[in-house]
């Protein structure tokens, strides 16, 4: 990219800072939960048609938004996506804007993510003549359920043109705002949910010897559990089990017929998460069969591991050095465990997640995502744009 176009691209992300800014603070007022984004959906597909783009709806219902922005050819199309879904969290920042709506808040930065793409989308639409193939925008629903990726992928969208590349920002406090993370291969771990249940036999509590107690039999297995990682993991793999909800029975004094529990299993690593599977299917089988109970479980996949390419990466560093400067580059030494749905994108296109930092003096902001008083910077959102506006530039000049 020409100096010349560094320089128009942060004159106008500069100019239009103010209008990003009204956004964000809106959308943060008003969250709305994982698919019921109706009214943030609708202020989307309004501000990109009255900047002159053409969007549609990703669902018929009306919820998430796509555009195309078309360049100079059609070599290519990168695509950049930013889930628009709030938490079931109730606000305790005190800041000015607020959520105003009880139990409901942008604790993950999902509207940091959506603002800095439409200000990607004004600053790309304003210089479209220097784009050498397409950019899809993707304002998808649904992240914090694994539900808005399936959807982008059954609506066919990455094949209208087909998507070659891409691209996501996910902010981060572990870094200044100003600043982005990088790291090449394992960004984040996959997601396999899963629940069992113990089939045992009821008794009254004074008489357990009449019964099968699946609420000792339970505690025994959820307690060997971490042993699969412990000793049938390797020391340098990284995995995570963990059960997040054991029940049984309703009263104190009977013991119940059988006992439930629920789950994750997260890797960097899809052969090791399948692994696992089987490891906990013989431990709840076998095991529950050891004391003379029944033990079935069942697993789901939301999510697999999130691999950034090697050379996308290399190629947002270049873009990056020279549109806010190396010293506000990154490089992360661990991936996280946390998941995203992103990484079905990433089963069949090549891509990169982007860490976008967010913090400052107030250590609000350095809460961690999810906590109901984090506070993101605002300053994050020229810099993605900026950012991102030079690398999908760039992307599109590769061959």
């Amino acid at each position: 990219m020409s100096s010349n176009l560094q320089e128009e691209i942060k004159n106008f992300v500069k100019d239009i800072e103010e209008k990003l800014v009204s956004f964000r603070r809106s959308m943060h007022q008003n969250p709305e939960l994982s698919s019921e984004e109706y009214n943030t959906s609708e202020k989307i597909f309004k501000f990109l048609e009255k900047e002159g783009l053409k969007p549609q709806f990703i669902e018929d219902r009306g919820i998430g938004v796509t555009a195309l922005i078309e360049g100079k050819t059609n070599n290519q199309t990168v695509a950049y996506r930013a889930d628009i879904d709030a938490l079931p969290i109730d606000e305790q920042t005190g800041l000015e804007f607020k959520s105003t709506e009880s139990g409901k808040m942008h604790a993950c930065g999902h509207d940091i993510h959506t603002t800095t793409l439409l200000g990607t989308a004004l600053t790309l639409n304003k210089f479209k003549e220097n784009l050498n193939g397409n950019v899809r925008l993707i304002f998808q629903s649904g992240e914090e359920i694994f539900y808005g990726a399936r959807k982008v992928i059954e609506s066919g969208i990455l094949n209208e043109p087909k998507v070659n590349k891409i691209l996501m920002f996910h902010t981060w406090p572990d870094l200044p705002a100003g600043t982005i993370g990088l790291k090449k291969n394992e960004m984040m771990a996959s997601s396999t949910s899963f629940n069992f249940k113990i089939k045992g036999k009821g008794a009254h509590a004074a008489h357990p010897q009449k019964g099968n107690d699946p609420v000792v039999i339970g505690a025994n297995l959820v307690s060997n559990l971490q042993s699969i990682i412990s000793r049938r993991v390797g020391a340098q793999e990284s995995a995570v089990v963990t059960i997040g909800k054991l029940e049984a029975g309703k009263v104190s004094n009977v013991i119940p017929d059988a006992a439930y529990g629920e789950g994750t299993i997260r890797t960097l690593n899809s052969d090791l998460d399948q692994f696992i599977q089987e490891r906990i299917t013989d431990l709840f089988e076998y095991g529950a069969k050891s004391f003379g109970a029944v033990g079935e479980v069942n697993f789901e996949q939301a999510t697999y591991p999130v691999v950034n390419d090697p050379d996308i990466i290399d190629t947002i560093e270049k873009s990056a050095e020279n549109s806010i400067g190396l010293e506000n580059i990154h490089w992360l030494k661990q991936a996280s465990m946390g998941s995203e749905d992103f990484s079905l994108y990433l089963q069949d296109i090549p891509g990169a997640l982007v860490r976008l930092g967010t913090n400052n003096d107030d250590e609000r902001s350095k809460r961690a995502l999810h906590s109901n008083d984090i506070h993101f910077d605002e300053k994050a959102i020229p810099t993605g744009v900026k950012v991102m506006s030079n690398v999908i530039v760039d992307l599109l000049n590769d061959k």
